[in-house]
């Protein structure tokens, strides 16, 4: 540990040139340290943005896939709150895949809202004030696209019913609502939770109330957290709650009979015509509201596919809660385990001839100039410094248009 400064009262520039000397002795960058720093920004990177970004996700329609917001494209009025969001206003919330977060954003202030589902890439028209797509095929605006994608205050940069903005480093952690994809603070969603290992999936208080097919679950496949405050002297709510599920659950065999009626008839048909026992007896299931869910394995099994269950499931896009729900990753970028200089060495042996020889005459130009430039400094033992480096590709970029 260095000793702390010696300040003189009589010798103010003093304590200036020791700190000068020690930023001069910060700059030195040594041959080894420059590769094992740029190794590191590699191996960073190759875990941060493990896909290929060559490829907008436009074309594909509206998929579930990783989305972003930019919101040095789509700032927010300074009066804004999400909870107040209003539709007039000439500034709106946009999104984009992977790929035109990096090639399209890249020194933009970008935020990761992760998986959003029925959701496509706002790059390239209106709702982002940056313009053209540089991903693409005609790189030209798009306009005013007829556009199904639904936002939330996610993409203002705002999270949870508190509506406030994320600090990794200060805010406690958050959980993502498997239907609505909004965020929230587990201290805002219950002062009890279950433990991380005991449950799948969470679905927050708004989305139970607003869609009641998943209050029909069996019990044993969902841990129920009610809103209202519990007395202490009291049994848990939430063990009232699995009482009064399983009460109602229970009550499923006495369909039985109805069942064995139609026992010939084929499954899926059986199936439709056939009410479950708990959406028969929705004021019980409605007790337990609100309420937060965190669901276990297997719960989307539990669904209930009767006819009216299902003409609701469809009617509010919720078909992913009885089929296939993937998400659309970006295709693995194998060459990123590899360093640049690698990756390059690998690109030129698949340019044609004339490419190649282009390629690699820029190359040992480049080598030949920066052998010239730091010459001096062997000759006269000087250290070379950051500075000297960004000097050096600064002037080599102006002079140089075959290679940059």
């Amino acid at each position: 540990m260095s000793k702390p400064k010696e300040v003189v009262a009589d010798s103010p520039g003093k304590n200036t040139i020791e700190e000068e000397e020690e930023e001069e002795e910060d700059q030195i960058v040594t041959a080894c340290s420059f590769l094992e720093a740029q190794a590191d920004l590699e191996r960073e990177a190759a875990e941060v943005l493990p896909g290929k970004f060559d490829t907008c996700t436009f074309d594909l329609g509206y998929v579930h896939q990783p989305v972003y917001a930019c919101l040095t494209c789509t700032r927010p009025p300074k009066h804004y709150r999400a909870s107040k969001a209003d539709d007039k206003e000439p500034t709106e919330p946009a999104g984009m895949c992977y790929s035109c977060s990096i090639e399209c954003h890249a020194d933009h202030n970008v935020i990761e809202l992760f998986s959003k589902r029925h959701f496509r890439c706002d790059c390239g028209t209106k709702r982002l004030k940056s313009g053209c797509c540089q991903l693409k095929k005609h790189r030209s605006s798009l306009g005013n696209v007829l556009n199904d994608n639904e936002y939330c205050h996610n993409f203002w940069g705002y999270y949870c019913r508190c509506d406030k903005r994320y600090y990794a480093d200060t805010e406690p952690a958050m959980v993502q609502c498997y239907i609505c994809s909004d965020w929230f603070h587990e201290p805002c969603i219950n002062d009890d939770l279950p433990e991380e290992d005991d449950y799948d999936d969470y679905i927050c208080r708004d989305c139970v109330e607003r869609y009641p097919v998943v209050r029909y679950i069996n019990s044993k496949f969902a841990i129920i957290a009610p809103v209202a405050a519990r007395d202490p002297s009291s049994p848990r709510e939430s063990d009232k709650s699995h009482q009064q599920n399983n009460a109602i659950s229970d009550g499923d065999d006495d369909d039985g009979d109805d069942d064995s009626k139609n026992s010939n008839e084929p499954p899926s048909k059986k199936q439709r015509q056939t009410r479950c026992g708990l959406c028969k007896d929705k004021k019980a299931v409605d007790k337990l509201l609100p309420a937060d869910m965190f669901m276990r394995g297997g719960w989307k099994a539990d669904i209930c596919t009767c006819l009216d269950c299902m003409r609701f499931i469809e009617s509010k896009r919720l078909e992913f809660l009885i089929g296939d729900d993937d998400v659309i990753e970006p295709e693995e970028d194998k060459t990123r385990s590899e360093s640049i200089y690698e990756a390059a060495m690998q690109q030129l042996s698949k340019m044609d001839a004339t490419r190649a020889i282009d390629a690699a005459t820029a190359y040992q130009v480049l080598s030949s100039n920066l052998k010239e430039y730091l010459r001096p400094f062997a000759d006269s033992g000087a250290v070379i410094t950051d500075k000297d480096i960004k000097e050096f590709f600064e002037k080599h970029k102006s002079n140089s248009k075959r290679i940059y």
